[in-house]
């Protein structure tokens, strides 16, 4: 009987001559290679977790020194003087849009300016222009818009 190499590796490759040693050695390199890919995955995760971490924290701080300096310059600065301003500017209304309208819409950008915190000031109400077409409920109309938007 020869034993060479290549003999018992076509019995192996054939499939005819395969026992449970060779088998047992195949499962474990398998999966000793795979939990080995998965460690490795983790560390490179964490690793890459702390730098960004660290990033994130300079990042932090730059921002948190930047802030006390500007703090401490405007508590160094003194107050400009500023003017006193004139009579409020009543916003123009177009006749023909009731009173409880125009308390709605301004209600509605006062309470969007609280939540954002800016300063916003209604110069006028006035109607849409429905370029002659008959005047739709807005709803109506943002159904329609909806409905049939492209995709």
């Amino acid at each position: 009987m020869d034993n060479s190499f290549i003999t018992v590796m076509s019995k192996q490759l054939s499939g005819t001559d395969f026992d449970a040693l060779d088998v047992t050695a195949v499962v474990l390199t398998g999966l000793s290679v795979v939990f080995a890919g998965l460690i490795i995955l983790i560390v490179l995760v964490s690793i890459y977790g702390k730098i960004f971490e660290n990033i994130n924290k300079k990042k932090e701080q730059k921002a948190k020194e930047k802030l006390n300096a500007e703090n401490a310059k405007k508590q160094e600065a003194p107050k400009p003087l500023t003017k006193a301003p004139d009579k409020a500017l009543a916003p123009t209304i177009e006749s023909g849009i009731e009173e409880e309208t125009v308390a709605v819409i301004m209600a509605a950008v006062s309470a969007y300016a609280s939540s954002t915190g800016k300063k916003l000031r209604v110069a006028g109400i006035k109607r849409c222009d429905t370029n002659g077409a008959p005047a739709r409920n807005i709803w109506s109309q943002a159904a329609r818009n909806e409905l049939t938007r492209p995709f």
